[in-house]
């Protein structure tokens, strides 16, 4: 891979010279994400692209491979809620610079960033960067690529597009704001998103509307879970069941997505599967995503509007709950049993690797995964990497179930041809999944949970004091 020496900064609005620059339309989707890996697809003007890169912040190692249409487009289904869309201009900075200034689209508009690229870092470090370049972000997460497409802004938008603050949606805590405050602030955003994704869920962008409405509420969940004690048990289980209801009415459209998805991933990992059949389980699977999309759309049972009334009523509930601990006691509980009970599937898991046993500790680590986002801040050099991992987990053992719902399906289509093939490919899927989740897992549960509550407390009080 070749090395990459990149600065990026966050413009506060668009330099005047931008009119007279060259530009690309870019849109590119995220394909895999791991640790400090991903592997994404893009289409730039005419030139489409596979690209793999590695590391964080100013230099990154970077490959691309040119892809046809059709190798593009076979793919980018599966980069489904994993997409940005922005225009690319170049404007030059002198002595052989140029700025690759991006605007965002959809959901990021109001966004705009410039990334400057060095011959070594020498340059590098002595470039002075002119005022209207402004905030320099290099190496912040919540402004890479890929944290864009998965999670949307870190910021809220004035009324005319402009950056504002970072307070807003970003789902973790800040050292500028009490816990209490926090929580409610995260807990907004991710009813405020939600909510918006339903507000534009219609034609083609029906499927990622629901896949990050659905995400947005699990989210809530996870964070619900981490203030359970604070809340009192009688809140959490009304608050719970709300989002819990919610998910349900949008999960059709979705899990009939997943299969669909499911299959072309496995398609490609296996190429030598039964092609008649395969063809023939695809188009039903197609058929039935469109039928359940088109009733959805058109609003013939009402999912979209309940889901939306109910998540509305969360919302106004959320203003009033009453959160008086800012301290680590907010949390630690929560926190603490998380990763208790995660710990605990993990053993059921390696004993008994069922569906349902695997599929329970899945739950637990994405609990865990947002849990920790939450409280990233407490010491983001040690605590990034564990997130990371937990992701990495959560995605491993979500492609398994996914993998489930996929033999389920089959199991239901008993005039299917050929299905030893497909068993035998989804059985060694799982197994190979499995064998990389456990040997995560084995990691990052490897301390038991009164010394992991310790050290996260540690980081906390270190943080933000008792």
């Amino acid at each position: 891979m070749a090395a990459e020496i990149e600065r990026k900064f966050l413009l506060a609005e668009l330099p005047d010279r931008l009119r007279d620059c060259a530009s690309v339309r870019i849109e590119q989707g995220y394909l895999a994400l791991a640790d400090a890996v991903e592997v994404r697809l893009r289409r730039s003007g005419d030139r489409c692209l596979l690209t793999v890169k590695r590391g964080e912040g100013e230099v990154r190692e970077e490959a691309e491979v040119d892809l046809g249409d059709d190798q593009l487009g076979t793919l980018w289904p599966l980069t489904a809620a994993q997409r940005l869309r922005k225009t690319r201009y170049l404007l030059p900075l002198g002595n052989g610079l140029v700025a690759e200034v991006d605007v965002y689209e959809d959901d990021l508009q109001g966004l705009v960033t410039a990334e400057v690229e060095f011959d070594s870092a020498q340059s590098s470090g002595d470039f002075r960067p002119p005022p209207w370049l402004g905030e320099e972000i290099t190496g912040d997460r919540r402004y890479a690529n890929r944290s864009l497409a998965l999670e949307g802004l870190p910021f809220n938008p004035d009324e005319n597009g402009k950056h504002l603050s970072m307070a807003s949606r970003a789902y973790r805590l800040k050292t500028k704001e009490t816990p209490t405050q926090g929580i409610q602030r995260i807990a907004l955003g991710r009813t405020g998103k939600a909510l918006e994704r339903l507000e534009s869920a219609d034609g083609g962008e029906l499927a990622p509307a629901i896949h990050g409405a659905r995400k947005d509420l699990k989210k809530l969940r996870g964070l619900l879970r981490l203030i359970r004690d604070e809340l009192g048990e009688k809140t959490f289980k009304a608050e719970n069941r709300r989002y819990r209801d919610a998910g349900r009415l949008l999960a059709a459209t979705r899990d009939a997505e997943v299969k669909l998805e499911t299959l072309l991933a496995l398609q490609h990992e296996f190429g030598d599967l039964p092609g008649a059949a395969l063809e023939q389980w695809e188009g039903r699977l197609e058929t039935e995503r469109d039928e359940l999309a088109a009733a959805l759309r058109k609003g013939i049972d009402g999912r979209i509007e309940r889901a939306t009334e109910t998540i509305e009523s969360g919302h106004d509930e959320i203003r009033r709950w009453s959160l008086e601990t800012d301290s680590w006691a907010l949390v630690k509980p929560g926190l603490t049993r998380t990763y208790r009970e995660g710990r605990r599937a993990l053993g059921q898991a390696l004993t008994d690797p069922s569906v349902e046993n695997v599929h329970a500790w899945r739950k637990r680590a994405k609990d865990l995964w947002y849990q920790l986002r939450i409280v990233h801040d407490a010491w983001p050099e040690l605590l990034g990497p564990t997130v990371d991992q937990t992701h990495r987990l959560a995605d491993l053992l979500g492609d398994h179930h996914d993998l489930a719902l996929l033999a389920a399906d089959l199991r239901s289509r008993p005039d299917l041809g050929e299905r030893d093939a497909f068993e035998r490919a989804i059985g060694q899927r799982q197994d190979e999944l499995l064998k990389a989740a456990f040997d995560v897992g084995r990691r990052l549960y490897a301390e038991k949970p009164k010394a992991f509550r310790r050290r996260i407390g540690a980081y906390w009080s270190a943080w933000r004091g008792a």
